[in-house]
């Protein structure tokens, strides 16, 4: 069976180490209270469910301090945990608790992403962007139509366009270079192409 062979405890946290290599980082009462001490031998099921109980308590803190900077989709917030360290068993019951308590709802995630969004990047961006922070690809698409359909995008796209290339004075050039901006913008080609067009009337070609 397995053997704890060292128990470290530093700034309210004790690191256990099993068979001589480092195993987990728990909350010291949990390890306390579950008997993980030097030379303590346990069954592997007896450690998953030590490790999941002494994390616990560390991974919600460290997912709250995240969730303190910004919203997060639960994607990403399951990303993070699990690059901390912490076991998989542990961050699904953090993330589950913390869907629980309303602090992750990755449809209002999207719907506030992509509100905060609309005036600069279009459609294809926006969701690009969602789908990156772990926002299933439904969700994302919907918050976007929503979004959109209240709002002209052709003239999202001509504001965003006349915000760079306020200049007078049309040319083949310029019209690309609206087009290209708007293309990394997130906008449809034929979007981009017809304020690209009508960006070159506007500035006197």
């Amino acid at each position: 069976m397995p053997e704890v062979t060292g128990v470290v405890e530093r700034r309210g946290r004790a690191k256990v180490f099993v068979d001589g290599e480092f195993w987990a980082e728990l909350d010291p009462a949990v390890a306390v209270e579950r008997g993980l001490r030097e030379g303590a031998a346990f069954s592997l099921g007896e450690l998953a469910e030590a490790r999941v109980a002494g994390e616990r308590p560390l991974a919600m803190n460290r997912a709250l301090h995240i969730l303190g900077y910004r919203a997060r989709a639960v994607g990403e917030l399951r990303e993070r945990l699990v690059r901390a360290g912490y076991a998989v068993e542990t961050v699904d019951a953090v993330v589950g608790r913390l869907e629980e308590l309303g602090y992750l709802d990755d449809e209002e995630f999207a719907r506030e992403t992509v509100r905060g969004k609309a005036r600069r990047y279009g459609p294809r961006r926006i969701i690009g962007e969602l789908r990156r922070s772990g926002v299933d690809e439904g969700v994302a698409r919907e918050a976007v139509e929503e979004e959109f359909a209240e709002r002209s995008e052709h003239e999202a796209a001509l504001q965003a366009a006349r915000r760079l290339y306020n200049t007078g004075g049309g040319s083949e050039a310029l019209a690309r270079r609206v087009y290209g901006f708007l293309m990394r913008r997130g906008y449809s080609a034929g979007l981009c192409a017809e304020v690209a067009r009508s960006y070159r009337r506007e500035t006197g070609e």
